[in-house]
């Protein structure tokens, strides 16, 4: 795929997928740290200087909570402009998906 680094987050639970940043040598990655669902990066490309948190949203709905507090962490003291992106595993409604079980809330 002619990608110069890549890092890894491996499964932390049955069933669950793997999580993996790869990046061009162009693009300067500061890996800032690694939890279960996310990988946060300052990143430096095109002379543009930001932060970036990749996000997989914990599957386990009882577990959601604890993934925003730390975003809400990591995010405190950020002076540079901060991305968050992946999949959050969250819906508003369920005109948002097809098929499954009806989203109640």
């Amino acid at each position: 795929m002619n990608y110069f680094a890549h890092h890894l987050v491996p499964p932390h639970n049955v069933g669950g997928g793997d999580l993996a940043l790869l990046w061009k040598q162009e693009v300067e990655v500061k890996i800032l740290s690694t939890y279960n669902n996310l990988i946060d990066t300052h990143i430096k490309d095109a002379g543009k200087i930001f932060y970036v948190t990749f996000i997989y949203g914990e599957p386990d709905k009882a577990k959601r909570k604890a993934i925003w507090e730390l975003l809400t962490n990591l995010g405190k003291d950020r002076s540079d402009p901060w991305y968050r992106t992946g999949d959050f595993n969250g819906i508003i409604d369920s005109s948002e998906k097809q098929g499954g079980l009806v989203k109640y809330e």
